[in-house]
């Protein structure tokens, strides 16, 4: 058999996929802008102690990275937008 899976999809598939993943990569900007927005209050921020949250800043600074190349390693599996929809054979 040599159709595999990806082979039989119909273009409203792959545009669906692309529309799903397209989201996901968005949500997960919308989480590195979040958590860098939270880790700037935390900067100027202080604990019940008066002691400053810094650390705490470069923690959350260091999630918004990682979400950062999150969302991109998620866009980079979009479908180029040049390239045509492969209809089943």
């Amino acid at each position: 058999m040599s159709d595999n899976k990806t082979d039989r999809r119909s273009a409203h598939d792959v545009r669906q996929d692309d529309e799903r993943i397209t989201r996901a990569a968005k949500r997960a900007d919308w989480a590195h802008s979040a958590l860098e927005g939270a880790a700037d209050d935390l900067d100027d921020a202080h604990g019940e102690e008066g002691k400053p949250l810094t650390d705490l800043a470069d923690v959350v600074q260091e999630e918004a990275v990682r979400v950062s190349n999150l969302a991109d390693d998620i866009d980079s599996h979009r479908r180029p937008p040049d390239r045509p929809d492969e209809e089943s054979h």
